[in-house]
């Protein structure tokens, strides 16, 4: 494992991007975004102040060109100019990895993709573009979902993985074939396009990370998984994410290896899912990233997966977490997702929204910093996350020493109580640790006979932290059942 601290932009993959030192130079690669969307004048305007124009967008109102210093501060004052920002290169670390130790991939089992298989959903038909470093398409296990896709790192019509098989892992996790040999991808038939924003020595731009999302919206994908970051908010990506998203795009992006600090972009613009990485014992990967943009966990940790050479390898980080939940999506499209959002029609915001609903729920009760919503589980959207048991006791001691809190957020939740030799049980619902008597209440048990009640607390429009206070003689105790509502 390789780390690095920088000033500048820096992408990850797998585990972590760089940039190298800005140059010195006066001339600079920038992006131009303008007001409208550019033509003619903008282009004459850049080439009037000495630019040379590297690329031009289809969806982003914005121009990528060389600039000299000069010639940025003329632009910058131009009122046709609405930003400039650097164009900024990144550099790819080594992926953590491992020897090759199993002989199949247990996140697609964890997640519960193997019963869909045999129900006969295996993704088929649905087009995902890996926006990476490329895809060995000659690797028995890919070869036949292997589609095309684009190179914008070369003149080359190669899409080859020609770096470190990042892509070409990532590629494997979401559609590896079903084959009885080595491993299998949570979606085996999907269609796979390989979008090369990376080139053979593990550097690429901004500019050509925006091109390959508009690529993805350009040419039909259903989801896009990028498995790059930064740290350094973009607008013109912000604007590529938002244009792929209302083209219909489901994006996918690993929230980060950066040790607990914020979710990088583009896995933090609302847009974009972002993925965090779990063990198989469902413990937070510690390098994860954190923050309230997580929006679901997956299987990170020590994830075995296609490399270039026809063979294996194990990463880990959550460049190998987003993919299960781009897999998971594509099983979801194959299936026929439901109109969750009331809107008429059935697209990838209801995709989303049923990624949501059926995680397992993990760490703090209702979506949360470490976990978001939970842990990406293949299921139908008439499915419910798993339930949660808590058992309340009264011991010896004081009244608070008995007491068990729990935090509930982002939801309406079901509180099954099945009492069984409890007097009492208080239940206190604070906010911002202000009793909310409305949603408060103490309950009276016949604590010589069992019994169940059920209460529901509304913690959809901000964060609760429920006490239950039991009262009875010691040992006494009361099995509490919570499980977030899924409201149609």
């Amino acid at each position: 494992m390789k780390n690095a601290h920088f000033a500048t932009m820096s992408l990850f993959i797998a585990t972590l991007l760089l940039s190298p030192p800005v140059s010195a130079a006066a001339d600079k690669a920038m992006i131009i975004g303008f007001h409208q969307k550019p033509g003619v004048s903008e282009d004459a305007l850049i080439r009037e102040h000495g630019g040379k124009i590297k690329r031009q967008f289809k969806h982003v109102r914005a121009m990528a060109a060389i600039l000299s210093e000069q010639s940025r501060e003329k632009l910058k004052k131009n009122p046709k100019v609405a930003y400039m920002e650097e164009d900024l290169p990144v550099m790819a670390v080594d992926p953590e990895l491992g020897g090759i130790e199993y002989d199949n991939a247990w996140g697609v089992a964890h997640i519960g993709a193997a019963q869909a298989h045999a129900q006969g959903i295996t993704g088929a038909g649905v087009k995902v573009a890996v926006i990476d470093s490329g895809i060995d398409y000659n690797h028995p296990e890919l070869a036949a979902n292997f589609k095309g896709g684009v190179n914008f790192i070369t003149e080359s019509d190669s899409f080859d993985d020609s770096w470190n098989s990042h892509g070409t892992h990532v590629a494997g996790i979401i559609a590896a074939v079903l084959n009885d040999t080595g491993v299998v991808g949570v979606a085996p038939e999907a269609e796979l396009y390989a979008v090369k924003v990376l080139g053979g020595d593990g550097f690429g731009s901004t500019s050509a990370l925006i091109a390959g999302i508009e690529w993805a919206a350009t040419n039909g994908m259903d989801i896009a998984n990028i498995s790059i970051g930064s740290s350094v908010y973009s607008q013109a990506v912000a604007d590529a994410c938002q244009a792929a998203a209302d083209a219909g795009v489901l994006l996918v992006a690993a929230a980060g290896n950066n040790y607990g600090n914020p979710v990088m972009y583009p896995a933090r613009l609302d847009t974009v899912i972002a993925v965090t990485a779990i063990g198989a014992t469902d413990e937070n990967y510690f390098n994860s990233a954190l923050g309230p943009e997580v929006e679901l966990a997956a299987p990170g940790v020590g994830i075995n997966s296609t490399i270039g050479g026809d063979t294996y390898n194990i990463m880990t980080g959550t460049s190998q977490a987003a993919p299960h939940v781009a897999g998971a999506a594509a099983l979801i499209f194959s299936a026929g997702a439901s109109d969750l959002n009331g809107d008429g029609i059935t697209d990838a915001r209801d995709v989303r929204l049923q990624l949501q609903r059926t995680a397992n729920d993990l760490g703090v009760f209702g979506r949360d910093e470490t976990y978001g919503f939970g842990m990406v589980r293949v299921a139908p959207a008439s499915s419910t996350p798993p339930e949660r048991l808590l058992r309340v006791e009264r011991i010896k001691g004081p009244p608070s020493d008995s007491t068990t809190t729990i935090p509930l957020a982002n939801g309406l939740f079901e509180i099954m109580i099945s009492n069984d030799s409890l007097r009492n049980l208080d239940v206190k619902s604070y906010r911002d640790g202000v009793l909310v008597p409305e949603l408060s209440t103490s309950i009276r048990f016949n604590y010589k006979n069992p019994s169940e009640v059920t209460l529901m607390i509304d913690a959809s429009t901000s964060p609760l932290e429920v006490a239950l206070l039991p009262k009875g003689t010691r040992g006494a105790f009361a099995n509490i059942l919570i499980q977030k509502v899924i409201v149609q």
